[in-house]
């Protein structure tokens, strides 16, 4: 059966604010953003759990890499937005904001289903409660208590707006 979101791709436009929300590292680095600690590389791909090596800290990628894994993982993510809203049509807006909130959290299912139903608002609640920084081990298991990241509320808000109900 196909969804009704199976013909839209995420815009060049989100894109652009993928981009500037995750930031463009052309080396190894240690997050800070919702998986601090972790190990990662160009536009937010997580290169494993657990803080990079000394030997890694010096790596540096090529725009290509980073190009190349950008694309990769949106277009997953992509498929896993159509999979999982696919009774309720998304505006282009929606669907990028989707892409990017589902690009930078690991569970959104709660996000999904509200969406899938057509429920605006609770997609709009349920994504500004994804503004807390977790440490994990070199498992990915979560360490210690969360922290509220401002600038990932901000990012929120930016992904959240298209759902907003006046």
């Amino acid at each position: 059966m196909a969804g009704v979101n199976d013909s839209i791709y995420f815009s060049m436009k989100g894109y652009g604010q993928l981009r500037i929300r995750e930031g463009v590292v052309y080396r190894y680095y240690n997050d800070l953003g919702p998986h601090a600690g972790n190990c990662t590389w160009g536009v937010g791909t997580l290169a494993h759990f657990g803080i990079c090596t000394e030997e890694e800290l010096k790596t540096h990628v090529t725009a290509q890499d980073v190009n190349t894994a950008l694309a990769r993982h949106v277009h997953k993510v992509e498929q896993y937005v159509r999979r999982k809203v696919r009774h309720h049509r998304l505006t282009q807006a929606q669907f990028d904001g989707l892409v990017s909130f589902t690009y930078n959290v690991s569970n959104p299912s709660s996000v999904m289903e509200a969406a899938d139903r057509g429920d605006m608002k609770a997609v709009y609640d349920k994504m500004l409660q994804y503004i807390y920084v977790f440490k994990h081990d070199a498992k990915g298991h979560k360490i210690g208590k969360p922290k509220i990241l401002p600038p990932l509320y901000k990012r929120r808000l930016e992904e959240a707006a298209p759902f907003r109900q006046e």
